[in-house]
């Protein structure tokens, strides 16, 4: 998978996702399949949003997500989203429950302040025939504007800045 491929790290490692607010989740984070993650995206239809695809045993991934809270906070505060999907069953042989409890555990660690879902469907041919894109290796962004377009698509580690020209892409 192409996902996978561009990622290094220990697969191994523990996990996480954050929903919400702070070093502890605001809301639990809950499974999802790329359909339901569709949903959350077009839950928010009238606000520019930022997906960003990550696991806990992608290094890059868990590497840029401290600039993915800091870099979009003037976009966050201005009402944009960002939402986190966990990509953590992909390869590995978890229920949806473990899935869910790696990502918690992380998000916690990190301090995630961001809303974040775990994502069961774990080919990922089937998550880009879903999300309608070309989505490459982890970590990757998506950028949706206002009227719940993609207009913009990141493969790779981001950098503070760089979020922060993501979420001004978002919000044209």
């Amino acid at each position: 998978l192409a996902l996978v491929a561009a990622c290094g790290g220990d697969r191994g490692g523990g996990g996480g996702v954050d929903d919400g607010g702070g070093a502890a989740p605001a809301a639990p984070i809950e499974a999802t399949d790329a359909r339901g993650v569709v949903a959350r995206i077009a839950a928010h239809r009238g606000e520019p949003v930022l997906v960003n695809f990550w696991a806990t045993w992608c290094a890059p991934c868990l590497a840029e997500l401290p600039d993915l809270m800091a870099g979009p906070r003037a976009f966050r505060a201005r009402g944009g989203v960002v939402l986190g999907v966990a990509m953590e069953q992909m390869g590995l042989d978890l229920t949806d429950a473990e899935a869910v409890a790696k990502a918690t555990a992380k998000a916690r660690e990190l301090g995630l302040d961001f809303a974040n879902v775990v994502c069961t469907t774990d080919d990922m041919v089937a998550v880009r025939e879903v999300l309608g894109v070309e989505l490459g290796g982890l970590p990757q962004t998506l950028v949706y504007d206002r009227a719940g377009a993609l207009v913009e698509q990141h493969e790779g580690m981001a950098t503070k800045d760089e979020f922060a020209a993501l979420a001004a892409a978002a919000e044209r």
